[in-house]
């Protein structure tokens, strides 16, 4: 296997992201020599790409199923154009894929790409696996702050205005292209085949502020009232590194279609 921590300077924004990557070289004998995608990580408020590699076993899932690991830095900023900061979004969607593909060389066909993420990453994965169903086949959110017309309406309560002032500009304002919501109803007019499946999770406990149980049930209802490929698994856990260890295997099992994340559950137990 190879690790590899890198920085990558963005001379049009004049930033310098990191980068964490992990490549399949010993790939199992049932996996084959023929890495099977490419999974981007997204990681949480206060989190970093590192943390994805240090407190999940994402590599070694990585290395039971063939993929490539691909988790980048964007500091808090909910993975959007900052009203003041950096255009994160931009970086994420344009600068960085270009500068990734040209040093390592990714796979970037669709059927071999998905994207997933952590609370804020949560969030960052669905809103830019939606803006862009032709890039990836499946998005993941794992304890997503998925409805952020309800965070931009409580942004008056305590520890709010610090995180989303930053993000949405002084008067809390959301436009269109950062409601997650809205994106899923555009991608719904797609044909089926140019959809990327969703697949949420959320713990049953995980009812603090922001109440993201609350915010992925809003999610829910409107994801299965409209004609979208959407799973949705919850289980006994809240906002911590256990359950979102258990969420990553149970995606790869469902972007596989493979009894993966059962066979996990039994290793644990």
């Amino acid at each position: 296997m190879a690790f590899i921590s890198t920085e990558i300077k963005i001379y049009e924004t004049a930033t310098t992201v990191p980068v964490q990557l992990y490549f399949p070289t010993d790939l199992p004998a049932t996996v084959g020599n023929k890495v099977k995608g490419v999974i981007t990580l997204l990681h949480g408020m206060g989190n970093t790409p590192s943390d994805w590699m240090q407190f999940s076993a994402a590599p070694r899932y990585a290395a039971d199923n063939g993929y490539i690991l691909v988790a980048p830095d964007a500091q808090a900023s909910f993975y959007a154009d900052m009203a003041c900061g950096t255009p994160w979004y931009t970086i994420l969607t344009e600068y960085l894929p270009a500068q990734l593909g040209r040093i390592f060389k990714i796979p970037t066909e669709r059927e071999m790409n998905y994207i997933a993420g952590l609370s804020m990453g949560g969030y960052g994965a669905m809103r830019i696996g939606l803006a862009h169903p032709e890039r990836y086949a499946a998005i993941g959110s794992f304890s997503g702050c998925l409805d952020m017309r309800r965070m931009a309406e409580e942004s008056h309560l305590p520890g709010a205005p610090p995180i989303l002032a930053p993000v949405l500009g002084p008067n809390f304002d959301l436009p269109p292209e950062l409601d997650v919501m809205e994106l899923l109803k555009k991608v719904a007019e797609l044909p089926a085949d140019q959809q990327p499946k969703l697949y949420c999770t959320c713990g049953l406990q995980d009812t603090e502020l922001p109440n993201v149980k609350q915010q992925n049930e809003t999610f829910r209802a409107l994801a299965e009232s409209l004609p979208v490929t959407y799973a949705f698994r919850e289980w006994q856990g809240v906002h911590e590194w256990n359950f979102w260890d258990r969420s990553l295997a149970e995606f790869i099992g469902y972007i596989q279609g493979s009894d993966y994340g059962a066979r996990k559950r039994a290793d644990w137990s």
